[in-house]
């Protein structure tokens, strides 16, 4: 569905990626982990057609750049890490624009697109305050906002920057729950960038771990989070263990 073929991309002279390949298949759900400035962020930009990099990103075996923006938003959904709006939209406006791929026309809602935006304020949970203004809102309730938004977009591929960075662990957790469910329910492809190994080790099915520009290792959480190699990316030493109760790594770090 998605490959990246020998992708490199500077910032004036600082290499960011360095020669990646990288493909994901319909319906997987992949964390991208790694530290600062390794290149995640850079990555998911470069998916979206934000930034345009060397080498070629091929989305259903065509060039990124052979699709128009709304083309391409039919089949991509991006939520960055921070998304401010000057005009103080209400949160009902902001999960309307999400629509905007698929409205026809001079631009009316059809029956249709007013079911999509009914369900994604239900299922994110913002609905008792959908006549809010975006700007007034906590950290954590814009970013449900705007994963309902993302959702109400109905890609083929989510890419998500940290998305539950300001949520707390009840959101957290429902978050990823619904994630989990539109991928295997709506045959949603799930690309998150996650500084949250342990939740990414729970949820994803795959990781990809950047360092230096390069992936340095790609596979099942339980082949990629290994001692050595987490030691030395993030250069601390930790504990991993298995969750009894998910039966999925967790990993703690120790002095």
């Amino acid at each position: 569905m998605l490959e990246l073929k020998n992708i490199c991309f500077n910032y004036g002279l600082r290499r960011i990626l360095d020669g990646v390949n990288f493909s994901v298949s319909s319906d997987e759900f992949v964390g991208i982990i790694g530290p600062n400035g390794s290149g995640k962020s850079t990555l998911l930009k470069i998916v979206d057609g934000l930034l345009h990099p060397k080498g070629d990103v091929l989305l259903e075996n065509k060039k990124l750049e052979s699709y128009t923006r709304k083309q391409l938003a039919r089949h991509i959904a991006y939520l960055p890490q921070e998304t401010e709006f000057s005009f103080a939209y209400t949160v009902n406006e902001v999960v309307r624009m999400g629509r905007f791929p698929h409205i026809k026309g001079i631009g009316y809602y059809s029956p249709a697109d007013e079911q999509v935006i009914d369900q994604v304020l239900s299922l994110m949970e913002v609905n008792d305050f959908c006549e809010r203004s975006f700007n007034e809102l906590s950290g954590g309730e814009k970013q449900r906002v705007l994963i309902a938004s993302a959702l109400a977009q109905q890609p083929k591929i989510l890419l998500l920057d940290e998305p539950t960075t300001a949520l707390d662990l009840h959101h957290q957790i429902a978050i990823y729950q619904i994630l989990k469910e539109q991928q295997k329910n709506k045959n949603l492809t799930v690309i998150i960038v996650t500084h949250d190994i342990n939740l990414a080790a729970q949820y994803c099915e795959r990781l990809a771990l950047l360092y230096n520009g390069k992936i340095l290792s790609d596979g099942r959480p339980d082949d990629v989070l290994k001692f050595q190699v987490l030691q030395d990316t993030f250069g601390v030493k930790v504990y991993i263990d298995i969750n009894p109760i998910t039966n999925s790594l967790y990993i703690l770090p120790y002095a």
